[in-house]
Parts: C-alpha cells; structure tokens; sequence
C-alpha cells in the first residue's frame, strides 16, 4: 500500500489509521512561528460511521487505503438481513440492515448495487441515480384541499414513506432518487 503525506490527502481520500479505513471529510492546516505545520483533519470511519477529528504533523506519513468494488444483485430480505449475490463469482453473502445504512430503504429484489470493500469487509453500497418502487399504500388525494399542486406521503413496497404529487396512487410505480429520497416521476 502506498504512504503519503497529511499534505497530500483531499476530502474524499481514504486512508488506514490504527489499522481501520477512514474517509477525509476536510482537512486544514496551521501554521505556528518557527514549528512545522500541523494537519488538522476531520475523518470519518468506514467501519463503524463514526467522525472524529485529529491533528497531525503535515509531513507526517499515512497509509492509502486499497478500496475495491463488486457487482452484485440484492436477493431477498429475511428478517434484518439482507442476502446479495456476486455478480462476476456468484458466492452469496447476508449484510445486516445497520451495514446498509439507508440504503436498506431501497433494496428491492434483482436491484443490481456496487458494494465498496475494505479487505473482505463491506464498507459501503453504491446505488443507482434513482430506483423504480411500487406505491403499497396511498390515502385519497382529493384536488379541492389545496389551492397549489399539493403533495401525500406514501407507502413504498420496502416500507420507506415518500411524498409525492396528488395524482400518484396505490400500485403505481414511481422513481425515487437515492441521493435525496424524494420522488421523481411516475413510472408510464
């Protein structure tokens, strides 16, 4: 694994401190009369979320981390969790709910994600741009309660609640963009 210097690192670098895979959120420098510059960098840890912030002398040297993606394809869900299939070996591994994150809220079957990994540790899952989910839950949207366009919150098939125009209702299939969560279009 390659070494660099606190100097070298950006937002978004990952880098291994006491042996564990840290994102660089920001870093910034200070300078003091007649010492070296410190780093002071804010990092979150891949592992387990947490954000701490450290300095460090900015010539000191820090490990990159050696990051890799896979393709799979989300299976099923049992329970809390959740069975995915690697698209090149097709060896089949379970993710627990708290390892996805949010992305759980989007995990519908045959959805093919990028699973970033640390070693044979799962770090995190990439989405797509936005995934097509069925409305299971919808109450009425009468026109006449707004005097502008008006929205309802409903229910998607993974249990995730989204607001959405009046004119959506049960079994329609709607886009959501995973970035934000929000509705985007209905399905035709």
């Amino acid at each position: 694994m390659a070494s660099i210097s606190f100097r070298e690192t950006k937002k978004g670098s990952v880098i291994i401190i006491d042996g564990e895979p840290y994102e660089v959120l920001d870093r910034s420098f200070r300078a003091k009369q007649q010492r070296e510059a410190m780093a002071t960098v804010s990092m979150k840890n891949l592992l387990n979320g947490k954000v701490l912030e450290k300095n460090f002398q900015s010539s000191a040297m820090v490990e990159q981390a050696q990051l890799t993606e896979r393709k799979v394809q989300f299976l099923y869900r049992d329970g809390e969790e959740y069975a995915f299939m690697d698209q090149e070996s097709y060896d089949q591994f379970n993710l627990t709910r708290e390892q996805l994150k949010g992305s759980a809220d989007y995990m519908k079957e045959e959805l093919e994600v990028r699973i970033v990994m640390f070693g044979e540790i799962p770090v995190d899952v990439v989405l797509p741009s936005e995934v097509s989910l069925k409305v299971i839950d919808c109450p009425p949207g009468v026109k006449g309660d707004t005097a502008q366009g008006g929205s309802k919150i409903v229910t998607l098939e993974t249990g995730m609640k989204v607001s959405t125009p009046l004119f959506v209702e049960e079994g329609d299939m709607v886009f959501i963009k995973t970035k934000s969560g929000q509705f985007d279009r209905r399905e035709s």
